[in-house]
C-alpha cells in the first residue's frame, strides 16, 4: 500500500464508530491525535490539508479548522500560515494511542498523556504473567502515566525478552513517551490484533503508593490488558494502577 492509499484509508476512518455525545469536532481531534501517536503522521511532518479532511470525514470545513486549533492549542501540532499543519516537534504527549486508559476535560477532550520510564528487570517464580505468557525469558518495563500532569498511574508491562528484543533493549530515553503498541509494530513487525481487559479494585502495593505520590494502601482500579497477536499467541501482558481521581474515564471504542 502506498503511503497515500494509507493517509486516505486513515482519513476515511477517523469518524468511524458510534457517537458518544462529544461535540464533532473533538471527537476528529482525538482521532487525529490518536493516530499521530500512533506513528501515521511523524514528528515534523505535514498533516494533510484541511479541505482534504473535510472530504474524507464529510465534515465541515470549520468542525476540520476548529479540530485542528484545539490539536495546536494542545501543543501536538504547529500551524504555519501559508505552509500547512506539521506534528510538533517537541515534547510530543502519549495522549489517545493509548486506548485503554482515556480520560476526558470538563469539556470532553481527552487528556494528554506522558509517560515515564521507571525501570526495567528481569522476572522470575510466580506472578500474574505467568496467566496470559508462556515461560520465557520474561522482562518487565515500569513506568508511570501522568494524566495531563494532574495524577500519576503506575504500570507494569511483562514480555519475553527473547521475542521482542529491541523492546528488552530500548532505551530509556526511547521509553519516555513512548507508545509501546507502535514500538513493537515497527521494531518488531508484530500486529497487535486482539485485547482482553479485566478490572479489580484493591488496595496499591506500597512501592506504587510511594511512586505515584498517593498515602500508603490507597486502593483504586488496576486494569489488566493482555494482547494478542493475529495467530492468538500472548504477546504482553500489562496492568496500570490507577488511582481515585475526579476525571471521567473514556471507555467507548
Amino acid at each position: 500500500m502506498s503511503k497515500d492509499d494509507g493517509e486516505a484509508a486513515i482519513l476515511h476512518g477517523l469518524m468511524r464508530g458510534p457517537d458518544t455525545g462529544v461535540p464533532r469536532y473533538l471527537r476528529l481531534r482525538n482521532a487525529l491525535a490518536a493516530s499521530i501517536a500512533e506513528g501515521a503522521w511523524k514528528a515534523g511532518e505535514r498533516i494533510p490539508a484541511e479541505e482534504r479532511f473535510a472530504r474524507a470525514t464529510g465534515l465541515s470545513l470549520g468542525t476540520v479548522q476548529k479540530a485542528l486549533r484545539a490539536l495546536a492549542d494542545d501543543g501536538l501540532v504547529v500551524r504555519r500560515h501559508g505552509s500547512g499543519t506539521f506534528v510538533s516537534e517537541g515534547e510530543t504527549p502519549m495522549n489517545a494511542p493509548f486506548y485503554h486508559c482515556r480520560f476526558l476535560d470538563d469539556e470532553g477532550r481527552l487528556l494528554p498523556i506522558f509517560s515515564k520510564f521507571v525501570s526495567r528487570r528481569s522476572v522470575s517464580g510466580a506472578g500474574p504473567w505467568q496467566r496470559v505468557l508462556p515461560p520465557g525469558d520474561i522482562a518487565c518495563i515500569e513506568r508511570t502515566f501522568s494524566i495531563d500532569r494532574e495524577f500519576l498511574i503506575y504500570t507494569h508491562l511483562y514480555f519475553d525478552a527473547r521475542r521482542l528484543p529491541a523492546l528488552a533493549r530500548a532505551s530509556a530515553a526511547k521509553l519516555d513517551g513512548a507508545n509501546v503498541k507502535a514500538l513493537i509494530a515497527s521494531e518488531h513487525h508484530v500486529s497487535l490484533a486482539r485485547f482482553v481487559e479485566t478490572m479489580s479494585v484493591k488496595a496499591f502495593p506500597d512501592a506504587v503508593c510511594e511512586a505515584i505520590g498517593v498515602k500508603r494502601r490507597t486502593s483504586g482500579a488496576v486494569l489488566e490488558i493482555a494482547a494478542y497477536d493475529r495467530k492468538g499467541e500472548a504477546v504482553y501482558l500489562q496492568d496500570l494502577f490507577v488511582p481515585p481521581s475526579p476525571r471521567r474515564l473514556f471507555i467507548a471504542s
